[in-house]
């Protein structure tokens, strides 16, 4: 008896999923899935064989270009295994929690010893493993091509790693939208959306890569290109690595998404998710980090694009915690208040409390998660300017360098004509002491005081963004604490951020189409523009640095240095003051909620009956269900107090009659 109660391990458990095996034996044994295979290896088969058929000489007996022949079939196979990931894959995952809503067995299902997350696990399990069987089935085909030449061996698994990955992320799309609905078509109908967009993204990607390969400035930009072309191990290993984290991510937030969608609504939701954003704020900008140590920084521009795209990625990241933490309940449920009371004292008091569910505790989380994605941003950014000054080491890289900042920041110095002696030419870049016009005393002083004051833009720039995910958040809170729902103040909150972001652009171009940047008064509101004068007040000050004092280059970058300055601070001041008067009112009706649900509680434990849906009295209300009875329990007590008189004599009685049944009805 002890070995039916006993639980199974952890292992079992995960590998041994009783969801996923019942999944799984239901697909192998069906048809749906050998036909889907079978007739993807046909297609497959049938593309190599006309490919080869065609490229193939009968007068010589060879093949005139064997390696384009590899390169361009291993393409073409590629994208059609990218187009059965975007239609077939989907159909394996989109169905998996609804169709258990159709066939009325969820209940059943939730009512057996799995937890939610086991459930969760063995859906996902049963569809990647579907999936997967594709993947394995094609290995053969294109070891084939790969014996024609013309592809990498590290560009031929990188391309396979991608595929696995993104099959893999369409999976858990599918489980994740299927828990969303109680219906298969409208979960099919979101996951095909999602799977058309990731494939028509990597089909048009791929060949973008491939097109971008042959031109020569396109290679040296991004280094992704180059890595297609000309692989390095570090480079070939950062992205394996990359990719595979990324989707990890992404796929551990349909996960747990998906579990706390199984969870009943008393339960813990927001301690998974509030740990999971935390752990991704600290592995995403590790893996920006290692881009600038992994990849070949050929061009200073591309780095820092690069850094920037990826500080708006992570801003735009952070907006989904802002808009979902916060709408929390402000009280959580009473499962959830005993499960926190048993907590110790010193992990709560060391900041454990912020990863318990409230509204509270989620906008402080919110607040959490800004300072430390900003802090691991900031250091971001302080390896990519260290790449970029460990390429001044060069003297020949500084002197370029220098010389492509001065000729940028005053092309009037260049363009001037400088009386040399008994000869009157324009001056070329090489006649010019750059040094000396700047008063530096080398190329990388002067390309360093640029950098210095780009970086003092970057910081700008992470102070814009972070300050504005605290605004939303706290939007987000006060909509919450109105009494309304989750979803429904998660998504009032980001119509209002929509709005705060493209109405001061859409007011600006109408009242003023014609104005400069730095003067631009009503778009500075817009959280887009604040950033972008952020930027452009660090980059007009750093041309101001290159630039020779005095010259009318000098005064046009400090002019437009101060407007961008001024906008900025407009900016914050405006944005830091409504964020502080959000919080303030948001605390005092925290309290006030807090204050009233507490009173509720200890009335209710002094009086159970002062919530009671009858307006009587405690009194009345105990002696209501005693009426009834009243009068047999009077006579029983008057009967047993009356004396017993002795029996003289038996006295006869007469029997009473027996009942009279009713008449039975006729047999049939």
């Amino acid at each position: 008896m002890s070995t039916l109660l006993e639980t199974p391990s952890l292992f079992k458990r995960i590998f041994l999923n009783p969801i996923a095996v019942r999944e799984l034996r239901v697909a192998c044994r069906g048809f749906k899935l050998p036909l889907v295979l079978t007739s993807y290896l046909l297609v497959q088969g049938a593309i190599f064989s006309i490919w080869i058929s065609t490229q193939y000489d009968n007068q010589t007996g060879t093949y005139d270009d064997p390696t384009g022949i590899g390169k361009w079939l291993f393409v073409t196979m590629a994208i059609v295994l990218v187009c059965v990931v975007m239609l077939v894959f989907p159909a394996f995952s989109s169905t998996a929690i609804a169709a258990e809503h159709e066939r009325k067995s969820f209940d059943l299902l939730m009512l057996t010893p799995l937890s939610p997350w086991e459930i969760a696990l063995g859906k996902f399990i049963a569809a990647s493993v579907q999936a997967s069987t594709f993947f394995v089935a094609t290995i053969p085909l294109f070891a084939l091509v790969n014996v024609f030449g013309g592809i990498d061996p590290a560009v031929f698994f990188m391309t396979l790693w991608i595929l696995v990955l993104l099959s893999l992320l369409i999976s858990f799309i599918g489980v994740y939208a299927s828990s969303l609905v109680t219906k298969a078509i409208p979960a099919v109908l979101v996951t095909y959306m999602f799977a058309i967009i990731l494939g028509v993204i990597l089909i048009v990607g791929t060949l973008i890569i491939v097109w971008a390969a042959s031109v020569p400035m396109l290679r040296v930009s991004f280094p992704i290109i180059s890595m297609f072309v000309e692989p390095t191990v570090s480079e070939g290993i950062f992205y394996a690595v990359a990719f595979g984290v990324t989707a990890s991510i992404y796929c551990a937030y349909f996960f747990l998404s998906t579990t706390n969608r199984l969870k009943p609504m008393s339960h813990n939701k927001s301690t998974s998710m509030r740990i999971y954003w935390t752990v991704a704020m600290i592995v995403m900008p590790t893996l920006f980090g290692a881009y600038f140590l992994a990849t070949r920084l050929l061009l200073p521009g591309a780095a820092v694009g690069t850094l920037l795209t990826s500080v708006i990625y992570i801003s735009v990241a952070l907006l989904v915690p802002a808009l979902t933490f916060p709408a929390e309940a402000a009280i959580a449920s009473r499962r959830v208040r005993k499960e926190i009371e048993k907590l110790p004292a010193p992990l709560m008091n060391a900041g454990g409390v912020m990863f318990m569910p409230g509204s509270a505790r989620g906008a402080a989380h919110t607040a959490f998660l800004v300072v430390l994605a900003s802090a691991m941003m900031l250091g971001v950014g302080m390896v990519c300017y260290g790449e970029l000054r460990s390429k001044l080491d060069d003297p020949v890289v500084a002197s370029k360098r220098a010389t492509e900042l001065v000729s940028a920041a005053s092309p009037t110095v260049f363009s001037a004509t400088i009386a040399a002696p008994g000869v009157t030419a324009p001056a070329s870049r090489g006649a010019i002491d750059i040094k000396k016009l700047l008063g530096a005393s080398s190329d990388r002083e002067i390309v360093e005081r640029f950098l210095g004051h780009e970086q003092m833009g970057y910081l700008y720039l992470l102070t814009v963004l972070g300050l504005t995910v605290v605004a939303v958040s706290q939007i987000t809170w006060r909509i919450s604490l109105s009494g309304l729902s989750k979803s429904i103040s998660g998504v009032l909150a980001g119509l209002i951020i929509g709005a705060w972001v493209v109405v001061p652009m859409i007011v600006e171009g109408v009242m003023s189409r014609n104005v400069r940047d730095e003067e631009r008064t009503v778009a500075q509101f817009s959280p887009v523009w604040a950033g972008v004068n952020a930027w452009a007040a660090g980059k007009a000050t750093a041309m101001k640095s290159v630039s020779p004092q005095g010259s009318g280059d000098y005064l046009r970058h400090e002019q437009r240095a101060d407007g961008f300055s001024t906008r900025l601070w407009t900016y914050l001041i405006a944005t830091g003051v409504i964020a502080g008067g959000l919080l303030a009112f948001n605390v005092v009706s925290h309290r006030k909620i807090v204050g009233m649900v507490a009173r509720a509680t200890a009335q209710a434990a002094q009086n159970p009956y002062a919530f009671s849906r009858q307006p009587a009295m405690p009194e009345q209300a105990t002696q209501t269900p005693a009426q009834p009875l009243a009068p047999i329990q009077s006579a029983l007590h008057s009967a047993s107090e009356a004396p017993v008189a002795p029996i003289a004599s038996p006295v006869p009685t007469t029997e009473a009659p027996p009942l009279a049944l009713p008449p039975q009805p006729p047999a049939l």
